[in-house]
């Protein structure tokens, strides 16, 4: 992938046959904002792997199609880590944190409220608007997967039955380490919000499962991306 690494990337699942169609934002990004034209070159991924390089074959008024010419599939080295992310008081660090994380590669996201979780809505069409707005930027082929829970125990009863858990508390004597991850399996790596988890909260889940990521006390978003960065 390094000679793509200077191209623009666009995203669409409108793919028949050996022709992917651009409409809506990604049409006008494409058209309006970069210029392209009849046989111009055109980089689409569909979110699933794949990178297609194509040939602009037609433009219409809101939409154009595109001829492939080439393929590429680049493996998921991430799919068994998954990041699960408290509401965060300000939106722009929210923000900032899911494409940090979408552009280190992570591929899959639990989002959740907790007792002292101060948002209470979650905008699941907004948070897949910056997930490939992230991609393109990055160059990433995986459109994240995510889900959300409405309470800190239904996030805790549903990854202890999927996987492992990494739960991350200043307060642990235990401290973090990447061999701990297991490959084959999934690993749920778990951050509380501002303010931290409650004690109750911190309660259901087993002290050995409990680490420390640094000595500092960090903000949410900037532990989650230390942690991303090591394990990516």
């Amino acid at each position: 992938m390094e000679h793509l690494s200077n191209i623009e990337v666009f995203y669409s699942t409108e793919i028949v046959g050996n022709e992917i169609k651009l409409e809506g934002d990604e049409f006008n990004h494409c058209f309006n904002v970069f210029r392209k034209r009849i046989n111009d070159h055109l980089f689409v991924t569909d979110g699933k792997g794949n990178l297609y390089k194509t040939l602009i074959a037609q433009i219409k008024n809101n939409f154009l199609t595109s001829e492939i010419i080439e393929k590429f599939f680049i493996p998921n080295t991430s799919e068994n880590l998954v990041i699960c992310i408290p509401l965060l008081k300000s939106k722009d660090r929210f923000r900032f944190l899911i494409e940090k994380c979408v552009e280190l590669g992570i591929t899959r996201f639990y989002f959740f409220k907790s007792e002292r979780t101060i948002p209470t809505k979650f905008d699941g069409e907004k948070v897949k608007k910056i997930m490939i707005e992230s991609l393109k930027q990055s160059i990433r082929t995986y459109l994240p997967k995510f889900e959300f829970m409405d309470s800190f125990n239904k996030l805790i009863k549903k990854v202890s039955s999927e996987g492992q858990i990494f739960l991350f508390d200043l307060e642990s004597d235990e401290k973090f380490n990447k061999e701990l991850i297991i490959p084959v399996k999934n690993n749920f790596f778990i951050f509380g919000p501002e303010g931290g988890l409650s004690k109750e909260e911190l309660k259901s889940v087993n002290k050995d499962k409990i680490f420390n990521l640094s000595k500092a006390r960090l903000r949410t978003e900037t532990a989650i991306i230390k942690l991303v960065s090591i394990i990516t």
